[in-house]
């Protein structure tokens, strides 16, 4: 018995060392293919994902709408027991919210944005003249031997067509052309698919979680599962934190602004406001890039307010940044100024206006991981380490 016990162990021993060699010669054949076909590799997986799209908004929209329904599911908690009349209830009363701003978005924001920039457009070529003469005499007062060429600049935005946006030759708006051309009936479906899986995925999102969970433990076992399970918590902290704060920040600076603007009747308050606050999504320098676009249209169109903008800019800017900020972000990030600049400049240049805006909250979520798994393998090493000294210690 013991010697046919050493044969099937021998057997048994051949035949993992079989089964390895089979498996590296399948990985080798594999990666020479990915190698020598990498660019059909790369479309095949983007079509794939591609093919995802719908689920991928319907995140999105499920992440954002998550936010004020856990506060508003938390509040009838207090009065109802029923957790499905409770979710349902939230969810409706979400949706509600999100209706209402659409709406009121629609109705009343988004006509003046489109007569601010039909004004701006119809009489660009007013502006740049003016603007391009403002330069050139600002550039002779300092005896800066450099002069625009106003013709140069004209042709260019000739080039660009922005005109034939307005109106095309049988009159109908060059607008409607434009969405056309995207494929406005497909756009739509995709828009009601992703908004009727998003709330699917709230409805349900306990049992999507716990699925999730169960894929996640039995591809990578249990002791990496629950790693990937803190990374996935502090993820969610962070980005729930960053992107409910700045997006209810730059909802109170866009507000305060146009209240700024209409007061000092400035030109376009409307549109000057939405551009602050939407570049403010940007941390640290977003709102100041929105300032600078906003100052060279300033300047173009009334020339004489843009001292007046200067200065009611820097008033709300110093509000904003000093009260409003600190009270409505806080400290859901909670990293350098130096680590936010240079996930700007990385993530920017990776995936550009989408890089930026996920910058700061995955720069918080690696330096808090990296930061985690460097401090513990320190302490496990004996080592601790100060500003001043790097010494070992011994186990109490």
């Amino acid at each position: 018995m013991a010697i046919k016990w050493g044969d099937d162990m021998i057997d048994k021993t051949h035949i993992v060392k079989n089964n390895k060699i089979i498996l590296y010669i399948t990985y080798t054949i594999l990666l020479a293919f990915v190698v020598f076909n990498y660019e059909i590799v790369l479309s095949t997986l983007a079509y794939i994902f591609k093919l995802a799209t719908p689920l991928y908004i319907a995140l999105v929209i499920a992440f954002l709408l998550n936010i004020p329904m856990k506060k508003l599911e938390a509040l009838y908690g207090k009065k109802i027991k029923k957790d499905g009349l409770k979710r349902g209830l939230a969810i409706a009363t979400t949706l509600l919210f999100a209706l209402s701003f659409i709406i009121l978005f629609s109705s009343f924001i988004i006509p003046r944005l489109i007569e601010s920039v039909t004004l701006i457009i119809s009489n660009i070529f007013n502006y740049s003249n003016r603007l391009v003469h403002m330069i050139n005499n600002t550039f002779s007062k300092f005896h800066i031997n450099y002069a625009l060429n106003y013709d140069t600049i004209s042709k260019s935005i000739m080039n660009l067509g922005i005109t034939n946006l307005l109106s095309t030759d049988s009159g109908s708006p060059g607008l409607a052309i434009l969405f056309q051309s995207f494929g406005l009936f497909s756009v739509f479906i995709n828009a009601i698919t992703s908004f009727i899986m998003s709330i699917y995925l709230l409805a349900n999102k306990e049992t999507h979680i716990r699925q999730m969970k169960k894929m996640i433990t039995f591809i990578f076992g249990y002791k990496k599962a629950l790693n990937i399970f803190d990374i996935g918590i502090e993820a969610n902290h962070y980005f729930n934190g960053f992107v409910s704060g700045q997006l209810l920040e730059c909802c109170i600076l866009m507000i305060i602004m146009y209240l700024g603007f209409k007061l000092t009747n400035m030109p376009f308050p409307e549109l000057l406001a939405f551009i602050i606050g939407f570049t403010a999504l940007v941390p640290m320098f977003g709102g100041f890039v929105g300032f600078g676009i906003c100052f060279i249209l300033i300047l173009a169109v009334q020339t004489d307010k843009a001292i007046l903008f200067t200065i009611c800019f820097l008033i709300i800017q110093q509000i904003e940044s000093n009260i409003i900020y600190p009270r409505v972000v806080g400290n859901a990030v909670g990293i350098s100024g130096l680590y936010v600049l240079i996930a700007l400049v990385i993530f920017g240049n990776l995936w550009g206006l989408l890089g930026m805006l996920i910058a700061v909250p995955c720069m918080a979520l690696i330096y808090a991981v990296t930061s985690r798994t460097v401090n513990i393998s320190l302490y496990r090493k004996h080592i601790e380490v100060t500003d001043k000294t790097i010494q070992m210690f011994e186990d109490e």
